[in-house]
């Protein structure tokens, strides 16, 4: 019987050229001794109530994202305006009318930039260290922009429309580097995004066992499974409460938390950044988390037995069930 040749394995192909441009980041851990000093600014100066609302707790949606369609939708109409002027597509007799435009609309970006700003810092201050790193180059090339775009409205007041113009259009240059970056921070490195988006998806249908009514002890959060996903199991004075445990935010589990009293709510607060749950209906009473936490239905057995099943959206099934179910 002859040989195989032999074969080596193949080569892993290369990532492409703008993720690994995107994530390079990431890796600069030469920006942690300017994070950590940030950071802990952040901290101390906001309080806690200006910290949720610039988070978007009070709204249920990051606040950041939202200011940032202001700024970047207005700095881009007043570019494009700009760059039709500088190629002489604006007739003579609408210039003045166009240049008016340009201005207003990059001085309200310029306005609006402020609170995004704060909102971003704000969300910045509550993420991991390697989100941090990308999240400071991102804002770097933000400030590049708006100190452009400060620049071109000085020069237009001077006079200098050529030049306020042609500064206009590389303020949106690298502003659209740095949304680029933004956005690769919310969806390659969830940055914002909810955590427990897929409970309802992946956890399977029906009653199952998690926990013993005798072995729960009152205020102190248990963690048990409902199939592969994890919950946290909390007895409290009037019953008890199931919800996902890995936290909203940034997916800590909620079985290191604590249990506290909030505007008369027994509330669940995370480990590791303080967002705080309604035990009730699982919505954020203070961020960083925006996105509530999912509840369970949850009932206790006359043998002490304590079942909780997903609640289910509508239209959408959960897993199929397990053979461990219960009821």
């Amino acid at each position: 019987m002859a040989e195989q040749p032999h074969t080596s394995p193949s080569a892993v192909a290369p990532r492409p050229l703008l993720l690994r441009l995107l994530d390079a980041p990431v890796h600069w851990s030469w920006l942690d001794p300017l994070a950590a000093p940030v950071r802990d600014l952040v901290h101390r100066v906001e309080p806690r109530w200006l910290a949720d609302l610039l988070h978007g707790t009070p709204i249920g949606h990051p606040l950041h994202p939202i200011l940032a369609q202001v700024v970047v939708g207005t700095w881009t109409s007043s570019a494009l305006v700009d760059g039709l002027a500088l190629t002489g597509l604006v007739p003579d007799d609408l210039e003045e009318g166009a240049e008016a435009a340009s201005t207003t609309l990059a001085a309200t970006g310029l306005a609006a930039a402020l609170p995004t700003i704060a909102a971003g810092w704000t969300d910045w201050s509550d993420l991991h260290e390697d989100q941090q790193r990308l999240g400071l180059v991102h804002s770097a090339a933000n400030y590049a922009a708006t100190a452009m775009v400060a620049l071109s409205l000085v020069q237009r007041w001077r006079g200098r429309r050529t030049s306020g113009r042609l500064w206009n259009l590389a303020a949106l240059t690298t502003a659209t580097a740095g949304a680029a970056l933004g956005g690769h921070l919310s969806y390659r490195w969830a940055a914002g995004a909810s955590h427990v988006e897929h409970v309802p998806h992946v956890a399977p249908e029906g009653w199952y066992r998690v926990a013993a009514w005798d072995d729960l002890e009152v205020d102190a959060p248990t963690k048990a499974h409902l199939g592969d996903v994890p919950v946290v199991v909390v007895r409290t004075r009037t019953g008890v409460s199931v919800l996902a445990d890995s936290c909203s935010h940034l997916a800590a589990s909620l079985s290191g938390g604590e249990v506290v009293r909030e505007r008369g709510e027994e509330c669940l607060v995370c480990p590791w950044h303080g967002s705080t749950f309604r035990l009730s209906d699982g919505s954020a009473v203070h961020g960083p988390a925006t996105a509530p936490q999912p509840v369970l239905a949850s009932r206790v057995e006359p043998d002490g037995t304590v079942l909780a099943r997903v609640v289910e959206l509508p239209g959408v099934s959960a897993s199929p069930g397990l053979e461990s179910r219960a009821g």
